[in-house]
């Protein structure tokens, strides 16, 4: 995925360019209007089991807990309830 920032004149623009197969299906999702589309803020991290997570990544200490958020955005789609999907011509 090639990712670029485009500013000028007060126009400001996050391109996403896919470059394999995978990727232009995940952004045919944002346009197609099969997922709700929803931007967050977060941190990928590892955790115990081998895989990678994604989140506020809180940290306890010996003296409390405190968070570490490495500012990450994500672009995080996901189905809409049943109830809240369009219902064909037959329903």
């Amino acid at each position: 995925m090639k990712i670029a920032l485009y500013i000028e004149d007060g126009l400001e623009q996050i391109v996403l360019t896919p470059e394999s197969a995978t990727e232009t299906a995940i952004l045919g999702k944002l346009h197609d209007g099969s997922r709700e589309l929803a931007i967050k803020k977060g941190s990928f991290f590892k955790c115990q089991g081998g895989w990678m997570r994604h989140g506020i990544h809180a940290v306890h200490t010996t003296y409390g807990r405190s968070e570490e958020n490495d500012e990450s955005t994500m672009i995080v789609l996901t189905l809409p309830a049943p109830n809240d999907q369009p219902k064909g011509d037959d329903e």
